[in-house]
């Protein structure tokens, strides 16, 4: 069977559909694990009401550690995975556009 150009116009588009993926996955997960990870502090700086403020206290105290830790996680999985998607990208990418150019030699 012979692969030619429709065949690499397919791949070509899985590929940068990877990409697309692998930079949204770059900018938006480790965006959300800063924004997790900075969510107590937060809470720290609100205004609540006298009668809340106790309460609001202890669930700083409880869930800010374990915020901070996912919210950490989170950030370092959204540049191992973005960078690893955009990576393996390419080389759909380079077979697409090989196949779609041809063999010019």
């Amino acid at each position: 069977m012979t692969i030619g150009r429709p065949q690499g116009v397919a791949v070509l588009i899985f590929g940068l559909i990877l990409f697309t993926y692998g930079v949204l996955v770059l900018i938006f997960v480790t965006g959300w694990g800063r924004w997790i990870a900075d969510y107590p502090q937060v809470l720290a700086n609100l205004s609540v009401p006298p009668e809340a403020a106790p309460v609001v206290k202890g669930m700083r105290g409880v869930f800010g550690p374990l915020l901070g830790q996912v919210g950490g996680y989170m950030e370092i999985m959204g540049y191992f995975a973005g960078a690893l998607m955009t990576l393996v990208s390419l080389g759909p990418i380079g077979v697409g556009a090989k196949l779609v150019l041809g063999n010019h030699r």
